[in-house]
């Protein structure tokens, strides 16, 4: 399937750069998505907030084979989740590659910080979650029309926080610079395995570093840990609500 989708997509590349016929269409935002009531949705509302007419096709081939799609200023994919994974970032990055004076948007159900990562990397200019406000959307697209990039909010304030937690938990604590390290990992809900990988350290010296934490913490096990440093962490910082900080069993 993407094979095919990167032909339509190569073949789609030679219709943009045809001054003949991208002079005789106005500048139009392309929606690819195969649920037909939010391509309707989209395609009612999103006019109104953007001063651009919107076109909306259910795949790549139907885009491909409508020259009007050529007028695209900015390419929305949805319903990427659906896909196989790997397909979705492939995908991406084939339209990025070919289409690259249109910048390409993202729009999920998902809203994992790993799938919104690989997104960006396959050269996504923004990804913009389902439940996102009709509003937020249409200043997401306009963010990206003049050259910016759009990632939700929340993502970012998950992140800083997540680095910040284990730091102020560490000036609090008095952990070292490893049990520091070991901390944050934890506070992504991280396991013994993926931290010692990404600490370049063995698992035994991963639990022997947990250990060291919850005695200092004074708890029994890892899950108290995280929600006690948690709870350092907002009362230094603020109230902030209960699920910025992921636990792990």
């Amino acid at each position: 399937m993407i094979g095919e989708a990167q032909d339509k997509i190569c073949r789609r590349g030679e219709i943009f750069t045809s001054s003949t016929l991208s002079d005789s269409f106005t500048p139009s935002v392309v929606i690819i998505e195969a649920r037909a009531l939010i391509r309707e949705c989209l395609a009612l509302c999103l006019p109104k907030k953007l001063d651009l007419p919107v076109l909306t096709y259910a795949d790549v081939n139907s885009w491909s084979q409508d020259p009007a799609g050529a007028s695209a200023c900015v390419i929305i994919l949805s319903g990427l989740d659906r896909q196989v994974d790997g397909e979705q970032s492939e995908l991406v990055r084939e339209l990025s590659r070919w289409e690259k004076e249109v910048p390409v948007i993202v729009f999920s159900d998902n809203e994992s910080r790993s799938q919104i990562a690989n997104s960006l990397r396959s050269g996504a200019k923004g990804y913009i979650p389902s439940d996102t406000p009709l509003e937020v959307v249409a200043k997401a697209i306009k963010l990206v029309l003049v050259g910016g990039i759009f990632v939700p909010a929340n993502v970012l304030l998950e992140t800083q926080l997540s680095e910040e937690a284990g730091a102020r938990a560490d000036a609090k604590l008095d952990f070292t610079a490893r049990e520091n390290d070991v901390v944050k990992a934890l506070l992504k809900g991280k396991s013994n395995k993926v931290i010692a990988f990404e600490l370049n350290m063995s698992e035994s010296s991963v639990k022997v570093h947990i250990r060291n934490v919850m005695r200092k913490l004074q708890v029994r096990n890892r899950t108290e840990a995280v929600i006690k440093i948690a709870e350092i962490v907002r009362g230094q910082s603020g109230a902030q609500e209960d699920d910025d900080f992921p636990c792990c069993a």
